[in-house]
């Protein structure tokens, strides 16, 4: 009785002396050996696949099929190693993705080697996904209806626009790269290159545009030059076949990496020089002794913008270096921490422009219940009430001042006013732009500069300053006063001290 792998050895050797001896059968050949033997069993299919390998080496004019085969074949006998090795050669070869849906890679679905396979070419939309998406759409909108504002700076609004933008467009390519939806839309590759130098430029004019007054000169034309220049470069890859693209995104172009070195040398020494010309520009240009709370909001801002943008051109170039061999395998977790502050930045600019749009005054005018809706759009509140109250609010503020109770409440502030709670709330954001507590420790602020300011002799103690205006604690206080004025009392103090000094030794 013969074992099947003898039967297999003999029908083998006639193929062979039928087909004039030939060292390797056709594809056709085993494929109809297959069929017509019915081989079922693993030690049959082992041997199938030494017939298939060796026709690989011998060269097999149709050898693309012959990794597909050895694909499918390999995932069934549960080897998920050559598994992965055939379908990606496969893949590679002919850009056809569909071979993953054959339900054989069920058998290899808890490996290491299918998991490469599916985050490498599978389509998968994740939560992260869908979370950096949801920020892209925040990031146009906001591009989109800032232009519809009547009352603001040109330039500020141009230039903010293109800032927030260019983040979005790099976001959305990522979304489309990690889900491996850029496959089927290869027209999008490299889409976010064309803003690549921009960032810089944009942020600089920005700020430039909100510090001085501001004319756009043909001059600051060449800061823009490198972006074509850039755009020049890469003209092949944007005039490239869908083919190309999907074979640079795959890593098998022949000049991919060139295009990707090139882009982030250019990239990260544009970013690095605009962080050093902003970050003098902003520091020749901000007013630290103003005592003016909305100059000094926004100051703040500024500075938070300018600093949340050092923190994304540092983890650009981790990535870059990471990318490039030197961090080893961590380049996946700092791409996600650029794409991260990016979408921080975003947010950050939009929520902004939504709770706080005083930020934007002679810059970037939003205007509040035009772009965003109105908080109190369906309030019952007349405007003649609504007037009568803001007077109110205003003289039991200025002239009562009533944020000297230390235990002020919006409960007790709108009895004063003898109207709701949701009223006196309502009244506060619509005059003065902020919540009650922002309210009440605004006045209070301001009414412990006063004291400090006219304590020309230093006799005040902080403590007694703090009770004076309100606090029931130095703590409390100290934290108030920082925030609004962005100095300790103390170190405010001080300051005062040392303009006294200046002036009495002129």
């Amino acid at each position: 009785m013969f074992s099947r792998p003898k039967i297999l050895f003999v029908v083998f050797s006639l193929v062979v002396i039928f087909n004039g001896f030939s060292a390797t059968p056709s594809l056709y050949q085993i494929d109809s050996l297959i069929h017509e033997k019915n081989m079922s069993h693993d030690m049959t299919k082992l041997d199938l696949l030494v017939l298939y390998e060796e026709a690989l080496i011998e060269g097999s004019k149709d050898s693309l099929n012959i990794f597909k085969d050895l694909a499918l074949l390999n995932a069934e006998l549960e080897q998920p190693e050559d598994a992965y090795s055939y379908t990606k050669k496969y893949i590679d070869n002919t850009l056809d993705f569909s071979i993953l849906n054959n339900g054989v890679y069920e058998n290899i679905s808890g490996t290491v080697s299918y998991k490469k396979l599916k985050d490498k070419y599978i389509t998968n939309v994740d939560v992260l996904a869908f979370i950096y998406f949801y920020v892209a759409l925040i990031g146009f909108f906001f591009m989109i209806t800032i232009n519809f504002t009547k009352k603001a700076n040109t330039f500020a609004k141009f230039f903010i626009a293109g800032f927030v933008g260019a983040h979005s467009l790099f976001v959305l390519e990522f979304v489309l790269y990690m889900t491996n939806i850029q496959y089927q839309f290869a027209f999008t590759y490299r889409m976010s290159a064309a803003a690549a130098l921009l960032y810089g430029p944009l942020l600089y004019f920005y700020f430039k545009s909100v510090t001085e007054k501001f004319q756009f000169k043909t001059k600051y034309i060449l800061h823009f030059l490198p972006t074509i220049l850039l755009l020049l470069f890469l003209s092949p890859v944007y005039m490239a076949t869908s083919s190309e693209k999907v074979r640079m995104m795959l890593g098998i172009h022949a000049t991919y990496k060139t295009y990707d070195i090139v882009v982030f040398v250019t990239k990260i020494v544009s970013l690095l020089a605009y962080v050093y010309f902003t970050g003098k520009l902003l520091k020749s240009n901000t007013d630290k002794d103003t005592s003016d709370t909305k100059v000094l909001q926004k100051n703040r801002w500024k500075r938070y913008v300018y600093k949340i943008h050092i923190v994304y051109v540092l983890s650009y170039l981790l990535y870059g270096i990471s990318v490039f061999g030197a961090l080893g395998s961590v380049s996946s977790f700092i791409y996600h921490v650029q794409i991260g502050v990016m979408s921080v930045m975003i947010i950050y600019i939009a929520y902004m422009a939504y709770v706080q749009p005083s930020i934007f005054d002679n810059e970037i005018a939003l205007l509040k219940g035009k772009l965003f809706p109105e908080k109190y759009q369906k309030s019952g509140l007349t405007d003649g009430l609504s007037k009568e109250l803001s007077e109110n609010l205003i003289k039991l503020m200025v002239e009562e001042k009533v944020y000297k109770e230390n235990n002020i409440s919006l409960e007790i502030l709108a009895d004063k006013l003898n109207t709701t709670r949701h009223n006196t709330s309502q009244i506060i954001n619509e005059n003065f732009n902020m919540n009650f507590f922002e309210l009440i420790n605004k006045f209070r602020i301001q009414e412990a500069v006063n004291l400090f300011i006219l304590d020309v002799n230093g006799n005040l103690n902080i403590i007694d300053v703090a009770y004076e205006v309100g606090y029931n604690n130095k703590v409390t206080f100290n934290k108030a006063f920082k925030k609004e004025m962005e100095l300790t009392p103390s170190e405010f103090i001080n300051s005062k001290k040392k303009q006294t000094v200046k002036v009495n030794i002129r």
